[in-house]
């Protein structure tokens, strides 16, 4: 029995020997994990400029209320107490200050005069905790689509917040509390703050005032012409970038307000006759054809089973390329498009950008739809050259026109100049690089036509004195619930569309 008891008395003295010499630090970890915790403390989101530094949304500091229902001792008396002054249901405060956790939010984000009656209230276990909101210097409607929003978190849910939430957001910091064995924080236990580090300051390429007037113009026509909603975009050729942006709608009362969604790019629509420089800038690069080259057109041509036809009966006449386009001829343009052939315009389709996302990243971006080549059917070539059967977005539109402006050269368009760190440190933005569509003579004949196509064509409501307006009109019906362009009435619904640039000798704005 001696020999066992010796026995025992070794092995637990090895153990003892084990865990106080070499495992002690693993149980002193064990332990502080076991009495405290830690509280996530949001960073200070950074700042969203427009292209002068003019502030579009900025985070201000404010207060969240928090408690530590282990701490309350009577959590009735500290919700009637709270209720009028966070004006907030008193049943729901005392849910919140009656629960198992340690750490439950009352209010986020309260002004300071609420905070402060709070702490004189000088109730037990409830705390403010310095926190930010995001606040729009110019007014939560401007820009809206475009800016974006963020969660009560301060997290980016929508427009720019959400696109560069990585930049904007910076690293969370935490709070370290130490808690008794029954769950209740010690008030002079340890506590650790890490602070957190703010995010980086982006300047974006639109500019306040411009948006705001596009904004405001984009209404007053909305007006004008009974629509239903609007896009517009302004944007800098040889750089892509967008200067103002805007999408208005109607609200239930039908007065023209502007949207959250940014159908600039999240709206794919039949673009109609605006497709049809495409087809023509290809006919000239291909050496099919010039601008001064004339065709017989009827107002009617009859492909396979279906009837294209103009506006106007007119019979037969001579047009030159440009004068096909300046008066926007479908029969003329379906008679050059079947030159171009469907596999040279699916390629022209493709190069411009169309049924592509076009690398602007923004959340929603539709990559409007070009059928693949080897669904076409023998129609098809002439509704696509027509903008009939595909699909564009108004941002698609303008990259068309834009990479005409920019010598034949399509430049991914960006809304953001730069990145600001915390540090003042610039961090680099990664953009997409150029492409050439077509060569700088077509962009240069094409110019001259589309400046025909103002001056004498259907686009002269676009002109404006003194200055050279180059640009192309496009009608096209919307397809209805359902995949029809009628309504049981047989009704249709259009959308118009003028994508153009100026002064058209040196671009400078295209929209």
């Amino acid at each position: 029995m001696a020999v066992v008891f010796a026995l025992l008395a070794v092995v637990l003295g090895i153990r003892l020997a084990d865990l106080q010499l070499f495992r002690s630090d693993a149980f002193v970890e064990y332990g502080q994990q076991q009495r405290t915790r830690k509280v996530k403390l949001t960073a200070d989101r950074g700042q969203i400029f427009d292209r002068n530094g003019v502030e579009l949304a900025l985070s201000v500091p404010q207060w969240t209320i928090w408690a530590d229902p282990s701490q309350v001792d009577d959590p009735l008396a500290a919700a009637a107490a709270l209720a009028p002054v966070l004006k907030m249901d008193r049943d729901r405060l005392v849910q919140l200050l009656s629960e198992p956790d340690q750490h439950a939010y009352l209010a986020r984000t309260v002004p300071d005069h609420i905070a402060q009656s709070v702490a004189e209230l000088g109730i037990k276990g409830v705390f403010r905790l310095e926190e930010s909101a995001r606040f729009n210097p110019s007014g939560t409607r401007l820009a809206r689509a475009v800016v974006g929003i963020v969660d009560v978190d301060q997290t980016g849910i929508s427009g720019i917040e959400y696109q560069y939430d990585e930049f904007l957001g910076g690293i969370p910091g935490e709070m370290v509390l130490e808690s008794s064995q029954d769950g209740r924080t010690i008030p002079t236990g340890a506590r650790h703050i890490k602070p957190a580090q703010s995010g980086a300051d982006l300047y974006m390429t639109i500019d306040r005032s411009l948006q705001f007037e596009a904004e405001q113009a984009l209404k007053r026509q909305i007006e004008e012409v009974d629509a239903a909603s609007g896009t517009v975009i302004i944007m800098v050729p040889d750089t892509g970038e967008i200067l103002a942006m805007a999408s208005v709608g109607r609200d239930q009362e039908g007065n023209p307000v502007s949207l959250s969604e940014n159908r600039a790019v999240t709206w794919a629509f039949e673009p109609g006759s605006v497709m049809k420089s495409v087809v023509l800038s290809g006919v000239i690069e291909e050496g099919l054809g010039a601008p001064h080259h004339v065709r017989e057109v009827n107002h009617w041509l009859q492909l396979y089973d279906q009837l294209f036809t103009d506006h106007t009966e007119y019979g037969t006449v001579l047009y030159s390329m440009e004068e096909i386009l300046a008066r926007s001829s479908n029969t003329g343009t379906v008679e050059w498009a079947l030159v171009l052939g469907s596999t040279r315009l699916a390629a022209y389709l493709s190069r411009y950008g169309l049924g592509s996302e076009t690398g602007l990243g923004f959340k929603g971006e539709s990559a409007g739809l070009v059928p693949q080549l080897l669904s076409w059917s023998g129609t098809d070539v002439a509704s696509f050259a027509l903008g009939q059967g595909i699909l564009a977005t108004p941002l698609q539109v303008l990259m068309v026109y834009n990479t005409l402006a920019n010598g034949g050269v399509r430049v991914p368009p960006t809304l953001v100049r730069s990145a600001v760190g915390a540090d003042g440190q610039e961090i680099s933005i990664e953009r997409g690089e150029p492409v050439r569509v077509v060569s700088e003579s077509t962009a240069e004949q094409m110019t001259q036509m589309l400046v025909t196509v103002v001056r004498e064509g259907t686009g002269r409501n676009a002109q404006v004195e003194g200055y050279s307006i180059a640009g192309k009109t496009g009608t096209g019906q919307k397809v209805l619930t359902g995949g029809n362009y009628e309504d049981d009435e047989g009704r249709s619904r259009y959308t118009a569309t003028f994508a153009g640039f100026y002064p058209a000798q040196d671009p400078q704005l295209s929209m």
